[in-house]
């Protein structure tokens, strides 16, 4: 292994376990109460309408990771495929959303922190979180991946003692008629909804990390799938099913409610320390993966090489898991609500997947030989179809995203507008000293074949 290289020290079961605490964050025991609201018993339906257009994400996911299973491989992928300022800018958007959305997860962690510690401060419960995940990670990837099995396992467990006994406890009556308010209504709630459902292309940015990455990667997201979806289908039908559909969105915390209907009140308790603790997996991965996409790119000598920088002791990217701290940090202090810093992250992720959509037409013919030998490959015709709803969905999502938020929308073309000038400026200095951005993505293409042979 290259010295420039991180290890694979994750198996199949760390890679779940960091994939599930990434998806399942503190939304879920919010938002279906409120979608409840919009769509009626007729909730659970949306989120299984979300979940459809989810598999496409784990298509695309696992067709990319197991090609180029590299650190950013969303950045390699699009750069060979299309053109490196467009893979530049793909990475740049994802960071963007990442790093402005990461406060959200702080401040959710903060908020139901308070229903055990009342008299703390949002902000430096927001602060003191981010800090220990910080000397969480520099510890060391497997410290930060114990970390995460345990918190997930409580709050995984947590959900599903309420989805499957809450079944038994439900009154059918509540939930008829079906669809209240009609089916406008549930293609309404459909679009927030599919949100839960992101993050499942995170695990190709630490792909280069992953044991067996060709085989595992795939199954990673097969099984994630299958436990995401479990839950919020479970979820979602339960919750009508306990407390009135047109009270849902006035209780604050809904599932501890509906939890304290049919099990003993410790248990909302639980419910709450479950909310907390999905809050803080998802910071975990999102300080991991922005961290590695990082490195990457000052591997690539595109970002300043001391972000490339590899503790001798860990083999982790310290410089970088340090400067993304410090990059949330500075997003937790601008104490933005929770509506800006959301809106901006949506404009992200669908600039990401119009990008990510069209440089999956172009696979097989710009990387042939890869695509031939991929243990997990989607057909032609099947990219195309995949492809294509990605990007009708995406375009639509977007339109809706910016037209709603006119101000954060002209505030992330103009963050992408900078990306675009520091991107020609750094790519000119180089090609002055002799450095071919070219030659390096080709190095990591190469590095990628290896991995998968």
């Amino acid at each position: 292994m290259s010295d420039d290289r991180l290890r694979r020290q994750i198996g199949l079961g760390g890679a779940v376990f960091l994939l599930v605490g990434n998806i399942v964050g503190a939304s879920i025991f919010i938002l279906p109460g409120e979608l409840a609201g919009i769509a009626g018993p007729a909730v659970f339906i949306a989120y299984l309408i979300a979940g459809g257009l989810a598999i496409i994400n784990c298509l695309i996911a696992a067709q990319v990771g197991s090609i180029l299973p590299v650190s950013a491989g969303d950045y390699v992928f699009t750069s060979i495929v299309l053109h490196p300022v467009i893979g530049f800018l793909k990475v740049w958007a994802g960071m963007i959303g990442l790093i402005v959305g990461a406060p959200i997860l702080a401040f959710g962690f903060a908020e139901y922190m308070r229903f055990f510690l009342p008299e703390w401060d949002r902000l430096t419960i927001a602060i003191g979180i981010t800090l220990v995940l910080l000397i969480l990670n520099l510890a060391g990837l497997r410290t930060s991946v114990r970390s995460q099995m345990v918190m997930v396992s409580i709050f995984v467990i947590a959900l599903l003692v309420f989805g499957i006994g809450g079944l038994f406890f439900i009154d059918v009556g509540e939930l008829t008629p079906v669809v209240p308010n009609g089916w406008g209504s549930v293609l309404s709630a459909a679009v927030p909804a599919f949100y839960s459902y992101s993050g499942f292309l995170t695990l190709v940015i630490v792909g280069e990390e992953i044991k067996n990455p060709g085989r595992n990667i795939p199954r990673t997201l097969l099984i994630t799938f299958v436990v995401v979806a479990v839950i919020y289908t479970l979820v979602t039908i339960v919750l009508p099913g306990l407390v009135p559909w047109r009270e849902l969105a006035g209780i604050v915390a809904p599932m501890s409610h509906a939890a304290s209907l049919f099990l003993p009140d410790w248990f909302a308790a639980l419910i709450t320390l479950s909310a907390l603790l999905a809050a803080a997996t998802s910071l975990n991965v999102a300080i991991l993966s922005t961290s590695r996409s990082f490195f990457a790119l000052a591997r690539n000598r595109i970002y300043p090489a001391v972000l490339s920088r590899i503790s001798q002791r860990t083999r982790e990217p310290d410089a970088a898991i340090v400067f993304v701290v410090i990059c949330v940090l500075a997003g937790i202090a601008l104490q933005g609500n929770i509506v800006q810093y959301a809106s901006v992250t949506v404009i992200g992720i669908m600039i990401y997947g119009v990008i990510w959509a069209i440089a999956l037409l172009r696979l097989p013919v710009m990387l042939p030989e890869h695509y031939k030998n991929a243990r997990f490959k989607l057909s032609p015709r099947s990219i195309t179809v995949v492809a294509t709803i990605k990007i009708v969905v995406s375009v639509t999502f977007l339109t809706v995203g910016v037209y709603d938020n006119l101000v954060p929308g002209l505030f992330y073309v103009a963050l992408l507008l900078l990306g675009f000038v520091y991107y020609e400026l750094r790519s000119r200095f180089l090609s002055r000293n002799g450095v071919s951005l070219e030659a390096l993505l080709s190095r990591e293409v190469s590095e990628a074949a290896r991995a998968t042979q």
